[in-house]
């Protein structure tokens, strides 16, 4: 996966894999499998909560998704990139 940038800094795996993280959560997801691809990443897990609660889900989180969670992160923290 081409990785996003931070200014001229590439993310590190951890901070994607934070994001991530993060993103399961407001997912709510649990029996989590991560796949990196050459488009970016895949999750899949089990709903927990909601009217599809039990069933299996899969989410493509492409370079730019991943930017995207990392802006959000940073607009609830009040800072700017």
């Amino acid at each position: 996966m081409r990785r996003p940038k931070r200014g001229e800094a590439t993310l590190r795996y951890s901070e994607i894999l934070r994001l991530v993280g993060q993103y399961i959560e407001r997912a709510n997801l649990s029996e989590i499998r991560i796949l990196e691809t050459d488009e970016g990443i895949i999750l899949q897990g089990v709903i927990t909560r909601g009217e599809r609660e039990g069933e299996l889900d899969t989410y493509q989180l492409t370079p730019e998704d991943i930017s995207a969670l990392l802006e959000d992160a940073y607009a609830m923290r009040g800072k700017k990139m």
